[in-house]
């Protein structure tokens, strides 16, 4: 397979706008029912995990017939970047508020940036150094951050938001070294099944050092809920990460990073046509330079950059 530049853009702009509808729905879940968010993630990565695995198996099983190497760092992919990621996603949510924990978990094409250029000895040029910044400040202001009652942040909610960024690079960079070796489905199957018993352990525990209270295993009690959780992770989640893994074979990490933090305006939009919220002038700024973040000419790879993506997979 011949990576085409121009194909991974648009997989990471359609995957950055489909995972847009995931909060939303999560937190409509999380107001509507009252069903804590770690029970979420753990159920949302079920379905997901369920969904690949039944998926693979009727279409082409040999998918999953990669190396014992491969299933453990995919394994050890899926433990950091979806279980623990999740985990700790949640965890910046509640010690920094949505908007903080949202401009924090965005400095993670920084990371990739940076790790891509340890690991890959891709160079960091002088136009992606502006777009990361742009990105960054285009998101602050996206999510309000600006806002006194909005920012609010400590030492340790800084951390966990910081780590909640490094854990997500790592999928990034392991699904680029991985991009032409093996399946994004079965990148996809085995993450998100590892993922999942990661979040089923964290589940068990919490309900083991809380028994008193509301079980965080069995919290989703209504039938629609169920369908909507299902929806929202089979749906928007699901083909995200399948875009966004997809869009890995193509352009180097680093720059699908950079494209996905568009998730943040459009979740926005979102909200506003939805739940009848209000847009700022400082968000519409936010908005612009996000978008003229990733519309500068020379973050469109060409097939000269994405060379060194194929030689990894060798």
């Amino acid at each position: 397979m011949h990576p085409h530049p121009r194909t991974g853009y648009a997989l990471s702009v359609l995957a950055a706008i489909v995972w847009a509808a995931t909060a939303p729905g999560l937190a409509y879940l999380i107001t509507t029912y009252r069903i804590p968010g770690l029970t979420l993630a753990l159920w949302r990565d079920v379905f997901i995990a369920g969904a690949c695995i039944a998926g693979v198996l009727l279409v082409r099983p040999a998918m999953l017939r990669i190396g014992r190497r491969e299933i453990g760092n995919l394994a050890l992919t899926g433990i950091v970047s979806i279980g623990v990621y999740h985990a700790l996603w949640l965890w910046s949510v509640t010690l920094n508020g949505a908007a903080v924990a949202v401009v924090l978990i965005y400095t993670y094409p920084t990371f990739v940036t940076i790790g891509a250029w340890l690991l890959f000895r891709e160079p960091i040029g002088k136009p992606h150094m502006v777009a990361l910044a742009l990105a960054l400040a285009g998101c602050a202001l996206v999510v309000r951050a600006y806002d006194p009652a909005v920012l609010r942040i400590s030492w340790p909610g800084a951390a966990i938001g910081l780590l909640t960024a490094l854990t997500h690079t790592v999928y990034v960079l392991v699904g680029q070294r991985n991009a032409l070796s093996i399946s994004p489905w079965a990148t996809l199957t085995y993450t998100m099944t590892f993922g999942s018993l990661t979040l089923l352990v964290l589940v068990v525990g919490a309900d083991m050092l809380a028994p008193a209270q509301r079980s965080y295993l069995w919290a989703v009690d209504e039938p629609l809920a169920w369908l909507i959780l299902a929806a929202i992770a089979i749906g928007p989640t699901l083909s995200g990460y399948a875009l966004f893994t997809l869009a890995l074979r193509h352009i180097p990490g680093r720059v699908a990073g950079l494209i996905s933090v568009i998730e943040a305006p459009v979740a926005t939009m979102i909200a506003v046509a939805l739940l009848g919220e209000r847009l700022e002038s400082l968000q519409v700024l936010g908005m612009a330079m996000i978008l003229s973040a990733i519309a500068l000419p020379r973050l469109v790879v060409s097939k000269r950059q994405v060379a060194p993506v194929a030689a990894i997979g060798d």
